[in-house]
């Protein structure tokens, strides 16, 4: 298996069980990206066609898009609405596209919704009436995943700006709120900010900006954060000159740090395999952890627009040479019972923090295909 252009760190699993890793050190195997097809010819009940995919459920049943409605009477244009679609078990079939309703989207645009671990909270921009900006966050509840969501609350002045703010993203811990803003004392066209609380009970405090490392001249938004808080994708702002080092007037970059307690590390670009000379936007991880999504478009024409997946594969290729052999299984075997990242390759593709039977069950399914028996 080849090794990806770039050694990313993996985030922990993207999906039920995850909280249990919530603090520990991270000991999680690399990862790479395989091809990408086009959503609509493998999953085309996702509703994609005029807008994105804005976050997965952390139980994998509920979908969240942002779609572009058609103009209702007494508005000037079409804007967008959240929508939601639901299935009851993981291997179920999707159900159609419900949207959101009056109790959550208005008549201006409301998108870029993030959920909570629980299901229960929504948060999400809206440029609606009555804000502090020209987009501001708010957030929507419900008392089981069963019931509705009710009226939506504005996070107030101490999260939101006079500026714009937007694509926010909650952590699993729901102890921080990331997002992009355009307010005065930025870096750029758009910078990347986290407000933090205690708990889930106290109030959010001033938001931080992530600061030159991570945020740049050309704007940062449409971000993205893992699981375990360990990596953040955003792509670069179209509306501003494209970050050094792409492909294209909008690129998708990953940031990583090495702990919670570590700071955020150079930008890397993902590269020519995902961003195409397109506009590439809207990272998305899939709630097993094993796919990623993200968005192209041509042009602001929504025909020209497609989501894309992309399997997420753990890398076996312990030694990198190329080859996926007996060398690598004596790597994982000196390594067993410890939480050595390079051979925590289970379960897939994340790992579990120990080198045990999990790994040898994913090492051998790559094996096996690499080196098949000779018939005699």
């Amino acid at each position: 298996m080849r090794v990806f252009e770039i050694p990313m760190l993996a985030m922990s699993l993207f999906g039920l069980g995850f909280l249990s890793g919530i603090g520990a050190p991270p000991a999680h195997a690399d990862f790479t990206f395989g091809e990408r097809v086009n959503l609509k010819s493998v999953l085309p009940v996702i509703d994609t066609m005029s807008g994105n995919i804005e976050c997965l459920s952390y139980d994998g049943l509920e979908v969240y898009t942002c779609v572009l409605r058609q103009s209702r009477p007494g508005e000037d244009a079409a804007d967008w609405d959240l929508c939601v679609q639901k299935r009851v078990s993981t291997d179920a079939a999707w159900g159609p596209p419900q949207n959101l309703g009056p109790a959550v989207n208005s008549p201006k645009e409301d998108s870029a919704a993030s959920i909570s671990a629980d299901g229960l909270v929504l948060y999400f921009s809206s440029n609606r009436a009555g804000g502090s900006g020209s987009f501001d966050i708010y957030m929507t509840t419900r008392a089981s995943k069963t019931d509705p969501w009710g009226p939506p609350t504005n996070l107030g002045p101490t999260v939101n700006s006079s500026a714009a703010d937007n694509g926010c993203r909650i952590s699993a811990d729901g102890l921080e709120l990331y997002f992009a803003s355009w307010r005065a004392g930025g870096y750029g066209d758009g910078d990347i900010y986290v407000a933090r609380r205690a708990t889930v009970n106290d109030p959010w405090g001033k938001p931080v900006n992530l600061g030159p490392t991570v945020n740049s001249a050309y704007g940062e938004t449409q971000l993205f954060l893992s699981a375990d808080r360990l990596l953040l994708f955003f792509n670069d702002n179209w509306l501003a000159s494209p970050r050094p080092g792409g492909f294209s007037s909008t690129d998708i970059w990953m940031t990583r740090r090495a702990s919670l307690s570590d700071p955020w590390e150079m930008p890397v670009n993902l590269g020519s395999r995902l961003n195409k000379p397109v506009w590439n936007y809207a990272p998305r991880i899939s709630a097993d952890g094993r796919t990623f999504y993200y968005h192209t478009a041509l042009t602001l024409d929504p025909s020209t627009w497609d989501c894309w997946q992309v399997p997420i594969l753990p890398i076996v290729d312990f030694n990198a040479d190329g080859k996926v052999d007996l060398v690598d299984l004596v790597m994982l075997i000196d390594n067993w019972g410890t939480n050595k990242t390079l051979c925590d390759i289970g379960p897939m593709p994340w790992g579990d923090g120990q080198v045990d039977i999990e790994d040898l069950k994913v090492f051998m399914t790559y094996y096996e295909k690499a080196n098949p028996p000779v018939k005699p």
